[in-house]
């Protein structure tokens, strides 16, 4: 059981961080849309 353990530990702390970086990718990815966006109404009115 404690060699399992280290690994369970290592998955966990894998999963973690790409789900951190997808989170961080749809942020930017929302918010340059939205600079984008912001742009386009300026410029239409």
């Amino acid at each position: 059981m404690n060699a399992s353990r280290p690994k369970i530990i290592a998955i966990i702390t894998g999963v973690i961080s790409i789900a951190i970086c997808i989170a961080y990718l749809l942020f930017i990815t929302i918010f340059d849309y939205r600079t984008y966006l912001n742009d386009q109404l300026t410029n239409f009115t």
